[in-house]
């Protein structure tokens, strides 16, 4: 048994000597590429786009969410309120059936968990599969929209903020930048 691994160690060290210069820039190369595939994969689960957008941006500046029982993931709604808050819109939240007077728009959702391993990883973990946000202003749907994974999955594994935050992007009109730009434009006709 002892000349087993010996003897695959001489093999190996052999080899290594005989690499060549071309062998081992490709070694290098592969490496590289490697390296920039695992960056290109972090940076992916920063973002997130919606799959589909059904209506334009609603301009609303208050938003009740009727809580979804259905739904377990626990970071779910505050993630919803501070997308929300993000574009200068406050949000109210409630349970079914139990509306506040004075809502300007209701968002009802939906989402399914889903689970996966991530690259060079044996530990299955949950992640959010699928999210549907639906607006509605006097019974009348504003605007849907829905997230699912699918292709290269590069951004299952993000956050339940990072993929609502694409969603309302594409939802509703950035009230806090809409106030920003009103701002500017009284600051400079001030100064003029």
């Amino acid at each position: 048994m002892l000349r087993r691994p010996c003897a695959w160690l001489a093999a190996s060290a052999t080899l290594t000597v005989g690499l060549n210069g071309c062998a081992w820039t490709l070694i290098q190369a592969a490496d590289a590429t490697g390296s920039v595939i695992q960056a290109g994969y972090a940076i992916a689960a920063n973002y997130s786009s919606p799959t589909f957008v059904n209506g334009r941006p609603a301009d609303v500046h208050h938003v009740c969410i009727e809580v979804n029982q259905a739904v377990s993931v626990g970071d779910f709604v505050p993630a919803l309120q501070l997308a929300l808050e993000r574009r200068g819109i406050r949000s109210d939240v409630y349970n079914p059936g139990t509306s506040p007077t004075g809502c300007e728009a209701r968002l009802v959702y939906n989402a399914a968990i889903d689970y996966g391993r991530r690259s060079f990883s044996d530990e299955s973990i949950q992640y959010l599969s699928i999210i549907d946000l639906t607006l509605l202003q006097n019974s009348r749907i504003l605007v849907t929209a829905r997230y699912q994974t699918g292709g290269l999955n590069t951004d299952r594994f993000s956050s339940a903020s990072t993929k609502l935050n694409g969603l309302i992007d594409k939802m509703v009109v950035d009230q806090a930048d809409f106030s920003r730009q009103t701002m500017q434009t009284i600051q400079t006709s001030q100064v003029n």
